[in-house]
C-alpha cells in the first residue's frame, strides 16, 4: 500500500510540468483562407495564398480602413519550396487548416495539376471538404486579389457562392478535393471542375473602392464546367452543356428550366426530385449505353396562354419538356463523347461493376472505346406535380 501511495504522489508531482507540444498562439498564425496555385515560366509554381486580417475583418466600428485580407505570393521550383518562400514576408507562421478554397490557372490546369494535389494530400495541415475551381483564361493569384461585398472574407463569399449555385443554378457544381482526386484515380470516369471567371480588373477589384458602390464593376463570377482528361485540363463546357451534365446526373435540384410552348412563349418549371440510373447492355461484343432520368418538378412561371387545369395541358408539357431535356442531354453526351474523348458520366464505372471480366478489355483505354460507341440511349420520364398558387394564366388587360 505503502508503495501505491509513493508513485502517486510522484504522478503528481509530473501534473504541472504537461504541456501541449507544438502550442501555436492565434496572434502567431496567419490563417489561410483561400489558396491559388499557378504555373510559371521555366515550369515553376507561382503560390498564392488570402491570408485573413481577424482585427480588420471582425471590426465592427473603429475600422482602420484596412483591407480584410492580405496575399502573399512566392515563386519555387516546387509548390512546398514557394510556400517555404513565403516565410521571408509574412510576419505569422503560415496555418492551412482552414483554407476555404483552392483555385487553380488555366494554365497550370492545362498543363497538369498531379503536383498539386500531390502536394496538398501530403501536407498534414490541409483537410479535404475544400471546393476547387479552376480559374477560365486567368491566373489563380488574380482571383484571390478581389475583395467582395457581403462576405468580407473573399474566400468564404466563393465558397458559399459556389455552394448556393449548386443549389439553385444546375450549370455549377461544387466539386471538393476528396472528390476530384477520387475522379484523377478512377479509370472509369474523368473528373470535372466548375471555372470561374473575373469581371472586370483584378488590381481595382482589390482596392476598397471598389465596395463602396451598390454595383461592383470588378468581381468574380462562376461559369461552366471544365473537362480533365486525368490530371489535365482538355476543354470547357458551354452553359448549356454544363447544365445538361448535371441534370443527367440528377444534380440539378432547384434548378430551373424553360420549355416551350406551341404559341412560342415558355413555362418555366423547377427541379423538386431528380434520380439518374446509368444502364449498359453487352449484345455479343457489343456495348450499349443507357441512362435513366425521372424527374419531378413545379410550375414557376408561365408565359403561354395554357388552360393549366386540364390534363391534356399537363401531359402535353411533360411531353415538351422530355423533349427538351433529351436535346439538351444529347448535346452534351454529344460533345464529350466525340470531340472531348471523355467519359464524364461514369458510364466506365457501370461497366466495370456489371461486365468486369469485358471491362479488362477496355480499362486501359476506355475514353477512346467510349468515343467510339453509339449514342447513349435515354429514357427521361418527367412528371408535373404542382401549379402555384395561382392555376389560371393572368392575362393582360388588352388580351382577348
Amino acid at each position: 500500500m505503502f508503495r501505491l501511495i509513493k508513485m502517486a504522489l510522484a504522478l503528481s508531482l509530473l501534473i504541472p510540468l504537461v504541456g501541449c507540444w507544438g502550442r501555436l498562439e492565434l496572434s502567431d498564425m496567419a490563417i489561410t483562407m483561400g489558396l491559388g496555385i499557378d504555373l510559371a515560366d521555366g515550369d515553376k509554381y507561382i503560390v498564392s495564398i488570402q491570408v485573413v486580417d481577424a482585427g480588420e475583418a471582425s471590426a465592427q466600428k473603429g475600422s482602420l480602413g484596412r483591407s480584410p485580407v492580405v496575399l502573399y505570393s512566392a515563386k519555387g521550383k516546387t509548390i512546398a519550396e514557394a510556400m517555404q518562400r513565403m516565410t521571408t514576408s509574412s510576419p505569422r507562421t503560415i496555418f492551412n487548416s482552414h483554407l476555404r478554397v483552392l483555385i487553380i490557372g488555366e494554365k497550370l490546369a492545362r498543363h497538369g495539376i498531379s503536383e498539386v494535389l500531390d502536394f496538398i494530400s501530403r501536407d498534414r495541415q490541409f483537410r479535404t471538404d475544400f471546393p476547387v475551381v479552376i480559374a477560365k483564361n486567368d491566373k489563380a493569384g488574380n482571383a484571390l486579389k478581389i475583395l467582395t461585398p457581403i462576405e468580407s472574407i473573399p474566400a468564404i463569399q466563393l465558397m458559399r457562392a459556389l455552394e448556393y449555385s449548386e443549389k439553385h443554378w444546375a450549370p455549377t457544381i461544387a466539386i471538393h478535393f476528396d472528390e476530384l482526386i477520387q475522379g484523377l484515380i478512377a479509370k472509369g470516369r474523368q473528373p470535372v471542375v466548375t471555372g470561374v471567371v473575373m469581371i472586370g480588373s483584378s488590381e481595382e477589384g482589390s482596392r476598397r473602392s471598389n465596395l463602396q458602390t451598390t454595383s461592383p464593376k470588378n468581381r468574380l463570377r462562376f461559369t461552366g464546367l471544365s473537362v480533365f482528361h486525368r490530371d489535365r485540363l482538355i476543354g470547357w463546357l458551354t452553359e448549356e452543356e454544363s447544365r445538361g451534365f448535371n441534370i443527367a446526373m440528377g444534380k440539378a435540384y432547384k434548378g430551373t428550366g424553360n420549355v416551350e410552348c406551341s404559341d412560342g412563349n415558355e413555362v418555366s418549371l423547377e427541379v423538386q426530385e431528380s434520380k439518374s440510373k446509368l444502364k449498359s447492355k453487352l449484345k455479343g461484343d457489343n456495348l450499349v449505353l443507357g441512362l435513366d432520368l425521372k424527374i419531378e418538378a413545379n410550375v414557376e412561371e408561365v408565359a403561354c396562354k395554357l388552360p393549366m387545369t386540364k390534363d391534356e395541358t399537363i401531359s402535353d408539357l411533360e411531353k415538351r419538356t422530355e423533349d427538351t431535356l433529351k436535346e439538351i442531354i444529347n448535346k452534351t453526351l454529344n460533345r464529350v463523347q466525340h470531340d472531348l474523348k471523355a467519359d464524364i458520366f461514369g458510364f466506365g464505372d457501370e461497366v466495370h461493376r456489371k461486365y468486369p471480366k469485358y471491362w479488362k478489355k477496355l480499362s486501359n483505354d476506355w475514353d477512346t472505346h467510349f468515343a467510339e460507341l453509339p449514342p447513349v440511349e435515354l429514357n427521361i420520364k418527367v412528371k408535373i406535380r404542382l401549379l402555384g398558387t395561382v392555376t389560371n394564366v393572368l392575362e393582360s388587360e388588352g388580351s382577348e
